[in-house]
């Protein structure tokens, strides 16, 4: 019996991880609406998968064997723009996270997310609320340009005239 939501629109999913005991920690964490319908142990597979069962949102390790997830990522959005691609990391870094916003996957997902985060972020993402990952959901972090490169925390540091030398108290300016 399919699973639906309330749209009346089941969510397909396809688990692209080398790790079976993750995938299956993934699969507990789906929950109305959303059914998973392929697995797969490694990027080229993953790919295969993706243009055979047409998934609705494909959720992708990037650390995998054969074709990594960058890879593969760009392989099914080459074919099929509409499906949805979270590439999940085990990198937290700033920088590695904000790099990987230019393969082309609508969203990233730390691992150690997975649990408390995994099924709102398949809805959100299916929902097409949440466009083309370009690093705005980290952390609250959104810069102007939705690229956090450092220059956003210096200009705001600038403002308050909390630069190297100048005011670490960081208060205005003004207010001195």
């Amino acid at each position: 019996m399919p699973v639906e939501t309330k749209a009346g629109m089941t969510l397909n999913v396809l688990i692209v991880d080398d790790d079976e005991a993750f995938r299956e920690v993934i699969k507990r964490q789906m929950g109305q609406g959303v059914k998973v319908i392929g697995e797969a142990a490694r990027g080229d597979d993953g790919v295969l998968l993706a243009s055979e069962l047409r998934p609705d949102v494909v959720l992708m390790d990037l650390d995998l064997p054969g074709l990594d997830g960058i890879a593969a990522t760009r392989q099914i959005k080459a074919v099929d723009p509409e499906v949805k691609v979270i590439l999940m990391t085990p990198h937290d870094e700033e920088a590695y996270l904000s790099s990987t916003g230019k393969t082309g996957a609508d969203s990233i997902l730390p691992k150690r997310a997975v649990r408390a985060e995994i099924l709102s972020r398949i809805r959100v993402v299916a929902s097409g609320f949440w466009s083309t990952w370009d690093g705005r959901d980290r952390r609250g972090r959104a810069t102007p340009t939705g690229r956090w490169d450092g220059k956003e925390r210096r200009r705001r540091r600038a403002a308050l005239g909390d630069t190297p030398g100048g005011n670490p108290g960081g208060q205005p300016k003004d207010a001195e």
